[in-house]
């Protein structure tokens, strides 16, 4: 379906990947978690990182309902992810996170 890579360009060898898939699991997350509909699309954000080795995955899944929200919910993740391609926000996020090398 869609999928957004992201390079950070940072130490870390830090890459965001957003994609949007067809899904034939899970229930719809939409209104709070409480729609409960068989889903049909999920978008999933994954962070990997080389140094350390390290993977993490988000994913929200929706149902036919609720799939206009999927474009929404991808771009809002690409967008985070462009943001912290600026050294500047990326050091005040880590920062704020306690992550301190």
């Amino acid at each position: 379906m869609t999928t957004t890579t992201i390079p950070l360009h940072d130490d870390r060898e830090t890459t965001f990947t957003v994609q949007t898939v067809a899904v034939d699991t899970g229930e719809c997350c939409a209104e709070n978690g409480n729609c409960g509909k068989p889903g049909i699309l999920a978008v999933r954000h994954t962070v990997d990182q080389q140094r350390p080795t390290e993977s993490s995955t988000q994913r929200v899944t929706v149902c036919a309902e609720h799939q206009d929200g999927a474009a929404h919910m991808h771009g809002v993740w690409v967008a985070a992810a462009r943001e912290m391609q600026d050294p500047a926000k990326r050091a005040q996020f880590l920062a704020e996170a306690g992550v301190t090398s």
